[in-house]
């Protein structure tokens, strides 16, 4: 099914949703995310490794996450990536998480880049290939430490990645009135979490808005379509861009989480406002969703407006606060 939505149509749509919402008792406990803590957490540009630091590092080896979207070149497509000056396959980059939480925060590497061994001080051999830390590897961040404006991430026994390059999962606290499947947009990070209730269940890189901003606040799925033809942005006439894209969820006006196979910047701002994902990524997202479809979408895919926006899955979008926490759950 093809669909175009003007934006006057949304917003009012959206108004709707935002007077529909519900708020229901929270009867179980907040879950705190813990600082950061160790010998690790001492380290600093004057102080950048410690005995102590690699034996904790030494005991706590990033884990095997199990990654439920496996990479289908029909539908995630190959993209131009101008860093690497070359065109690559836009690898889906979801995990699921464990029962447990994790002793560290995990993240994304979403550039290409060496590390360095002090944090802001270039080593003799940047140019080193040995150094690079590729595109899409995950691992856990032991420390952090600010230099100047810019924050480092220690990845590994000496390693230090530049800030810029990396992509932290962050949880927040659950919102009051938020049951059931949800999920969480951290713009400062650019990641997307699935929770149920206090449980996260998956996560994945996303890009949200840099030409325009996707606005923070608290919003519930009020459409949605399994393909589309985009245009935009809002008002422009002709459109500056339209493309096909599929799994579109919309939640807060124009703004929508849907699939992207044309670029591969995941982890990075990019779009007009809606959340950019991997196709295979988004579609694993909609077929989560879907098993509760019934209760608040139950004309399905024949219908583009959700019948029962108030019971629909929240999307909670937000900004991580610039020091990053240990998510706990």
């Amino acid at each position: 099914m093809k669909l175009i939505i003007y934006s006057a149509v949304a917003l009012l749509l959206a108004g709707i949703v935002v007077q529909n919402i519900q708020t229901y008792a929270q009867d179980d406990p907040i879950i705190h995310n813990r600082p950061l803590d160790g010998p690790c957490a001492l380290l600093s540009q004057s102080l950048p490794r410690t005995p102590e630091c690699d034996e904790e590092i030494m005991r706590n080896p990033f884990p095997e996450l199990e990654r439920p979207v496996s990479y289908d070149p029909e539908r995630d497509g190959v993209a131009y990536d101008p860093y690497a000056d070359r065109s690559e396959a836009v690898q889906p980059r979801s995990i699921l998480l464990p029962d447990e939480p994790l002793p560290y925060p995990i993240a994304w590497q979403t550039r290409t880049f060496p590390y360095f061994d002090v944090p802001g001080i270039s080593p003799s051999d940047l140019y080193n290939t040995a150094r690079n830390i590729r595109k899409g590897e995950l691992y856990y961040i032991y420390g952090a430490t600010k230099v100047g404006s810019e924050w480092w991430y220690l990845i590994g026994p000496g390693q230090w990645m530049k800030g810029e390059h990396v992509s932290i999962l962050q949880i927040p606290e659950r919102p009051e009135g938020v049951h059931g499947p949800w999920a969480v947009i951290d713009k400062h990070f650019q990641t997307f979490v699935l929770l149920e209730d206090d449980k996260p269940i998956f996560a994945t890189l996303i890009s949200a808005g840099y030409w325009l901003e996707t606005v923070e606040g608290l919003y519930q799925i009020y459409g949605r379509t399994l393909s589309m033809q985009m245009s935009g942005p809002p008002g422009a006439n002709p459109p500056e861009y339209s493309f096909p894209t599929r799994w579109v969820m919309f939640f807060n006006g124009n703004e929508a989480l849907h699939s992207a196979d044309f670029h591969n910047w995941f982890g990075k701002a990019r779009s007009h406002g809606c959340v950019n994902m991997v196709p295979g990524d988004i579609e694993w997202v909609w077929n989560y969703f879907d098993q509760t479809a019934d209760v608040w979408h139950p004309s399905g895919t024949q219908s583009f407006l959700v019948d029962y926006p108030e019971l629909a899955p929240y999307i909670y979008v937000y900004s991580s606060p610039e020091e990053i926490t240990v998510p706990q759950w």
